[in-house]
């Protein structure tokens, strides 16, 4: 998608915008494939606005779908992390003495999808210490769940879906609302990297009981959009 994005320009993206990722709706609208696009839309716009991530949010805006504009936040903000370790791309949009920028700095209605990447970075600043970004996220008011959500998507991708160490990462949470949502992202992170869902059905099944309901009722519906 960066290079699809980039064949068109700047000038030629925003006249294509709304029909780069048609294809992919006869997949299933709204389907894993419609949303892997339109993500890595995302991330096109901010090889072609040179990493600019505030333009490229505006342009995210441009999609006629609320589902593929909050899709294309997502990616725009993952390519802003990877900024991070890539030396290809760099970016002025990450602080390491503020590690929740730049999800304090947009509009709120870009703030979902910034808290859904931004603790992959803030877990880099603190030195994947999950307990410090646990503490991090209850300090975002109505988007403390989505960030513990971010620390469940990262706890499974940084032990490679692994059960026992993604499950203890999720149980250094201070509250049962904490280590829910965590075992929410880490349930989706399961079923995307092993692309069935077995492993988190194990997952699932390795939980104690007042979070076991809540990891397979998300494995099922999360399952239906592959």
């Amino acid at each position: 998608m960066e290079g699809i994005a980039n064949s068109f320009g700047v000038d030629g993206l925003l006249g294509k915008l709304n029909q780069i990722c048609d294809g992919t709706e006869t997949k299933g609208k709204y389907s894993f494939y419609h949303y892997n696009c339109v993500h890595g839309l995302g991330h096109g716009l901010m090889v072609v606005y040179e990493n600019e991530l505030f333009t490229s949010l505006d342009v995210c805006t441009r999609l006629d779908d609320e589902w593929e504009q909050e899709s294309c936040y997502g990616g725009v903000y993952m390519e802003n992390v990877m900024a991070e370790t890539n030396p290809d791309h760099s970016t002025k949009y990450l602080k390491s003495d503020e590690p929740l920028y730049p999800c304090t700095a947009v509009e709120d209605k870009f703030k979902h999808s910034c808290y859904m990447m931004q603790t992959s970075h803030a877990l880099v600043v603190v030195g994947q210490d999950y307990g410090k970004v646990f503490e991090l996220c209850s300090t975002v008011g109505q988007h403390e769940a989505t960030c513990y959500q971010s620390l469940g998507r990262d706890a499974s991708g940084s032990t490679s879906s692994d059960i026992e160490r993604t499950r203890a990462l999720c149980m250094l949470g201070p509250s049962q609302a904490a280590r829910e949502n965590c075992i929410i992202g880490a349930v989706k992170d399961f079923i995307s990297y092993h692309h069935n869902d077995q492993q988190a059905r194990l997952f699932c099944r390795s939980l104690e009981n007042s979070l076991k309901n809540t990891c397979d009722q998300t494995a099922i519906e999360y399952y239906r959009t592959f």
